[in-house]
């Protein structure tokens, strides 16, 4: 049986939409479609124009309507400062049967884990388990069936501003979309992306795109710190603005149409102007304690900023052993999906399958009827 899953990365000044099927029968992912919208009414996942942001979803829905012909299930992925991130431990008793853990206790225990002082200008997005422990025994990564008095739960929790996922929840449903999973893009950029080598060595996952930068840091295996940075490409152009004393708009001009290696003066300004957009990013991941306590030594690149001057650039100036542009190269797709750009994407649904198998936060099922009632608003009906 096929399942139709659509997933929605809210870039830095893009929308990236994804359309997978799943078939159930032989446990096989296929990408049928991928688009790039532009969009002025998010900055990320923050919504900055109510209207807009209606109208630009609908034209998505619209079309991804022609290639589905029932609902899909729908991730969303999140970007923004507005996001936040803490490990945390939760603990629960087990009274089951035979003192046998189930899903229960484990869903318990993940849940205790969020902090009772939370406060009110806060929402829990994601939490995420990274491993448990079991009467004091640690690192168990999968305790389901195991006997044991207590449950311990290490996680990795995702945060919100409630304000912003107020916004965002309100265009959804002025779309007809109310049944939605919400997954950090960067976390499940992390968790599908990287390989275990990586995690083991130490890797600094970098997602630039126009605006944005989300970074995860992993040190012995282990999910460690996470940011979202309001620097990205624009930055980048920015700064090469200011080194050849021009505006904006026709550096980008430059930029758009400039070949690596075609002109010196201009690879020595872009080097630079990466390097100083570097030393910017670094400042603000040298304020956490984390970062600092867990250097690392290889860089993953990906999102629509990501290209190997900047990757050259990186591991030069943080003295990195390895980098690598991150892509998916093992999809079965029916369009060009091996693109950084499209990373955030296609991780959020690999993601999104990977933690439902392990009963960690299901996507679900959707209701008939929403990519109709989208394209009834929209006046469309008539054309799918």
């Amino acid at each position: 049986m096929n399942r139709n899953i659509l997933s929605l990365d809210f870039d830095g000044g893009e929308i990236i939409a994804a359309l997978a099927a799943q078939d159930d029968d032989t446990d096989t992912l296929r990408i049928r479609h991928i688009l790039r919208r532009p969009s002025r009414a998010f900055a990320g996942a923050f919504v900055r124009d109510m209207q807009g942001a209606q109208e630009e979803l609908g034209k998505i829905f619209a079309d991804i309507a022609q290639y589905v012909s029932f609902d899909p299930s729908v991730v969303v992925g999140l970007r923004g400062n507005f996001l936040s991130f803490k490990h945390s431990n939760g603990f629960e008793s087990v009274n089951a049967r035979n003192r046998i853990i189930g899903d229960r206790e484990i869903e318990a225990a993940a849940q205790n884990s969020v902090p009772t002082s939370l406060s009110d200008t806060l929402d829990v997005v994601d939490i995420l388990p990274l491993s448990y422990s079991i009467d004091g025994n640690t690192d168990i990564k999968n305790p389901k069936g195991m006997s044991g008095f207590t449950l311990g739960a290490e996680t990795f929790i995702s945060y919100g501003l409630v304000t912003h996922l107020d916004n965002l929840n309100h265009v959804f449903t002025a779309a007809n979309c109310t049944d939605y999973q919400v997954l950090p893009s960067s976390v499940a950029e992390g968790e599908t992306l990287l390989t275990p080598e990586e995690k083991q060595a130490g890797v600094l996952l970098w997602d630039i795109s126009g605006s944005l930068s989300s970074l995860l840091v992993y040190y012995k295996g282990s999910l460690m710190d996470g940011w979202e940075i309001p620097l990205g490409k624009d930055n980048l152009a920015e700064y090469v603005a200011d080194l050849l004393q021009n505006d904006v708009e026709t550096t980008r001009d430059i930029l758009r149409d400039y070949e690596p290696g075609s002109d010196e003066i201009m690879d020595d300004v872009l080097e630079d102007a990466q390097e100083k957009l570097l030393s910017a990013l670094t400042k603000e991941l040298c304020q956490s304690v984390s970062y600092l306590k867990y250097p690392a030594t290889r860089l993953v690149l990906c999102g629509s900023g990501a290209d190997k001057t900047l990757l050259k650039t990186a591991k030069k100036v943080w003295n990195l052993r390895k980098a690598r542009i991150g892509v998916f190269d093992d999809l079965i797709a029916d369009c060009p999906a091996d693109n950084p750009a499209y990373c955030g994407a296609v991780a959020l649904i690999r993601h999104a399958l990977d933690r439902e198998a392990k009963q960690m936060g299901v996507a679900k099922a959707k209701e008939p009827g929403i990519l109709d009632g989208i394209l009834d608003k929209l006046g469309l009906s008539e054309l799918f």
